[in-house]
């Protein structure tokens, strides 16, 4: 049992004593399982012991006392955004899975993913780390008063030989074979489920995502020996899609050079110099100014758009245009055409291979403050208090069906 877990029923104790509301006899601790990496939870049974009778004004099972015990919102069932009901980040959830054993926190954004693999594809943990200290390090402020997000990724199982198809095709279809069988079905409100596979739909796409946003996603590098920096790119990469990124972060504009993210096919394999730090993988956390291919300086680089700044554009390097690295930062002195040096005279070129340098490209977002939590409508539904209003007319901004094959690889 998680020592927060312990707390809340402790907490839970002490208002059963000032509110006389009954004498329910509180749960036994959850036992650990192994079977597909599951914790298993009685959970605190509902209604919580100690809410009995008292107000519930935001109606996600935990009352009002116990919120502001908790420092949860009683006006909102889910206080930090990531579409988890505070009920189930607080207290866990009943038929066999405890969120809070799998560390999450109402006052924190969680993203929890299952992840499944192929013979001879297990992911290391120094990949996934990679991934998971992007989240870590994110710019997104949360009510508990930290920074970043927690991204659990549950390395749960590898797929037996006889179902590790070779080529998912068609991919959704093939998918569905493996995951039915695979994955847990008590975790699909609250999971993403990834898939570790070779190829889909006969083709070198890098991996594909189910849509944008979407509940799952496969990364396809099992054809080529794929070094640690491709195979965390690629995750990243398809989870972004997941999380309701697009290729030009709010638009499907690929290549886009003011866009500096690593859901730019540009940078999925090799991330960002931030900081000091090389092949740094991160979602966009600056918003560039409108960018014409007809009127490139590479003196004045980007401008920013507020609240971002010079000095935050000035913090990142390792930039890539037309698949060249190029020296300078994103504020000043940027050797757009990797001629080695920097021209005075402004000039054209095309980035996004449209066959003319003409493009003017909309100004990007910041990725982090823009993402979608609910999985195209499959995540946070299971536990009572979330509502199925996701504050968009559709529930896809990309549908599955729409969405076309992620960066192709050379097989070489």
């Amino acid at each position: 049992m998680s020592k927060l877990h312990k707390a809340l029923l402790t907490a839970s104790v002490a208002l059963l004593g000032l509110n006389g509301c009954g004498g329910a006899d509180l749960p036994e601790a959850e036992t650990a399982s192994t079977r597909q990496g599951v914790e298993v939870a009685t959970a605190i049974p509902l209604p919580i012991p100690a809410c009995s009778l008292l107000p519930d004004t935001d109606g996600d099972a935990v009352c009002d006392a116990v919120e502001t015990l908790l420092g949860t919102n009683p006006n909102n069932p889910d206080t930090d955004g990531d579409r988890l009901n505070d009920y189930a980040e607080s207290f866990g959830f009943g038929g066999g899975l405890d969120l809070t054993a799998l560390g999450a926190n109402a006052r924190r954004k969680d993203i929890f993913i299952e992840a499944d693999y192929y013979p001879n594809q297990q992911p290391t943990q120094a990949m996934l780390n990679r991934v998971i200290n992007a989240f870590a390090n994110a710019p997104v402020t949360n009510p508990d008063g930290s920074t970043g997000i927690t991204l659990h990724i549950v390395v749960d199982q590898q797929i037996a030989a006889a179902d590790a198809d070779q080529d998912l095709n068609p991919v959704w279809t093939d998918f569905d074979v493996i995951k039915g069988k695979y994955f847990a079905a008590l975790r699909a409100p609250y999971f993403h489920y990834m898939l570790f596979a070779n190829r889909y739909a006969g083709g070198n796409s890098s991996g594909i995502s189910r849509g944008i946003p979407a509940h799952d996603f496969v990364v396809t590098l099992g054809f080529i020996a794929a070094t640690e920096l491709q195979l965390a790119g690629t995750v990243m990469h398809e989870l972004g899609h997941n999380i309701g990124l697009r290729h030009g972060g709010n638009d499907d504009s690929n290549y886009k050079p003011n866009y500096l993210s690593i859901m730019n096919y540009e940078y999925q394999f090799y991330g960002f110099g931030i900081g000091g730090l090389n092949n740094v993988l991160d979602y966009s956390r600056v918003r560039v100014a409108a960018f014409n291919e007809a009127s490139v300086n590479e003196a004045s680089a980007f401008a920013p758009v507020a609240p971002t700044t010079e000095a935050d554009l000035a913090k990142i390097s390792g930039l890539r245009f037309n698949n060249a690295q190029v020296v300078g930062n994103a504020s000043v002195n940027l050797d757009f055409n990797a001629n080695g040096s920097i021209q005075a005279a402004s000039y054209a070129l095309d980035f996004n291979r449209s066959g003319a340098a003409n493009n003017v490209f909309p100004a990007s977002q910041h990725d982090w403050l823009a993402l979608a939590y609910d999985g195209g409508g499959q995540i946070g539904f299971a536990t009572p208090g979330i509502t199925q209003d996701l504050g968009r007319e559709e529930l896809f901004l990309v549908a599955p069906e729409k969405m076309e094959p992620c960066l192709t690889v050379d097989a070489r």
